[in-house]
């Protein structure tokens, strides 16, 4: 096997069977589908020993619910094939997805990559945010993702051993970082390939994590402060090096740090620069959404 897909899964019991159905359509189904449960209250465990195993194999690893990041710091430590395919629990993958993969790896498999960047759409022809800039381009994430400007969530598969010492901050209480603090932490060590090809279609439910939004953010603000210091680095344009300080100033207020705290970092300068116009973001925002 090549590939494991890994759906972290949160009370999804109805929309995994969509999911399997995706699934089961590939046209080349050597891969493993790796469930790992983040404490479902509800019939996901009964619903996925219901799946036919004979597809392809299935794994189900149940966890205390501790937050989508969590759950993939299991992933990481329990994968064994070469790549890693992250499809969350309510979206479905387009039939010729595994095979588009295969035939992509095999063609990059000697350049030392970290992995590959799909394009995400509403449907098979409609593409969430942009395309990448030039198609079949190796060049980082940083670059071509924060530098250039390319919007809109993708389909990222990753080259497992490059995730093996990498694991997402966890702290108690606190269920929400971004995904892409690690993928970042590897842009600043790895190149990618970037395909403008969808193979991945999402849909966005209310409640999900993309409908929460900055609530969620600013109610795990450790989380958040580690991956605005990511983003703060030298490796960004000034626009996000500024964007992500003034973040970095209103998590670091959420979390209860004063100034003398916040410029303990590497980016003294630019915290000091922006600190009243974040600390007025902080007040601006807690206000909005009605936040002790």
């Amino acid at each position: 096997m090549l590939i494991t897909i890994v759906t972290p899964s949160f009370n999804r019991a109805d929309k995994l069977p969509n999911l399997y159905s995706s699934l089961c359509r590939q046209t080349k189904k050597d891969f493993i589908w790796l469930v790992i449960d983040d404490g479902s209250t509800d019939n996901s465990k009964n619903i996925i020993a219901t799946f036919n195993h004979k597809e392809f194999p299935i794994q189900y690893i149940y966890k205390e619910n501790g937050g989508k990041h969590t759950a993939l710091n299991v992933a990481f430590r329990e994968v064994t094939t070469e790549l890693l395919f992250i499809v969350d629990s309510d979206d479905v993958i387009t039939p010729d997805a595994i095979e588009t993969i295969e035939k992509d790896w095999e063609s990059v498999k000697g350049k030392n990559l970290c992995g590959i960047s799909y394009l995400r759409g509403y449907s098979e022809t409609e593409v969430i945010g942009d395309e990448h800039p030039v198609n079949y381009a190796i060049d980082t994430l940083i670059n071509v993702r924060f530098n250039q400007n390319v919007t809109g969530d993708k389909a990222e598969v990753w080259k497992t051993c490059c995730l093996k010492d990498l694991q997402f901050p966890e702290y108690e209480g606190e269920k929400f970082i971004s995904e892409s603090i690690l993928w970042i932490k590897l842009a600043k060590k790895y190149k990618m390939l970037f395909v403008n090809k969808i193979i991945y279609i999402t849909e966005y439910l209310e409640g999900g994590l993309s409908d929460t939004g900055k609530p969620l953010r600013f109610r795990s603000p450790k989380c958040m402060i580690d991956g605005s210091l990511e983003t703060m680095s030298e490796h960004f344009t000034w626009k996000w090096r500024i964007k992500e300080t003034l973040l970095y100033i209103v998590y670091c207020k959420f979390d209860g740090r004063g100034f003398m705290e916040m410029i303990k970092c590497p980016y003294k300068s630019l915290v000091m620069l922006c600190y009243l116009p974040g600390i007025a973001l902080y007040y601006y925002w807690k206000k909005k959404y009605q936040l002790s």
